[in-house]
């Protein structure tokens, strides 16, 4: 078994290449509050994650798609779902 490349946050890297974040790595790419992130967990529409017994992680692989579809290339601009 190969050794799981660790990097300096708590997310965890995996010999596919996907990284696993934590709802505090997310907030901090996003550049929001831990308690936003979690809302939207409950409420629906924020970025698909997955359950480990009581973990909570976001693979970076569906983070980058769910911020690419919400770019605007002008404040009138609708955007993508959730605009």
């Amino acid at each position: 078994m190969k050794n799981l490349n660790l990097e300096t946050s708590t997310a965890t890297a995996f010999s596919n290449h996907d990284t696993l974040l934590t709802e505090f790595d997310l907030a901090r790419r996003q550049n929001r509050s831990v308690k936003t992130i979690r809302n939207q967990r409950v409420l629906g529409g924020g970025v698909p994650f997955i359950k480990i017994g009581r973990l909570v992680r976001y693979r970076l692989s569906d983070v980058i798609p769910w911020e690419n579809a919400r770019l605007h290339s002008s404040t009138s601009d609708r955007g993508g779902a959730d605009a």
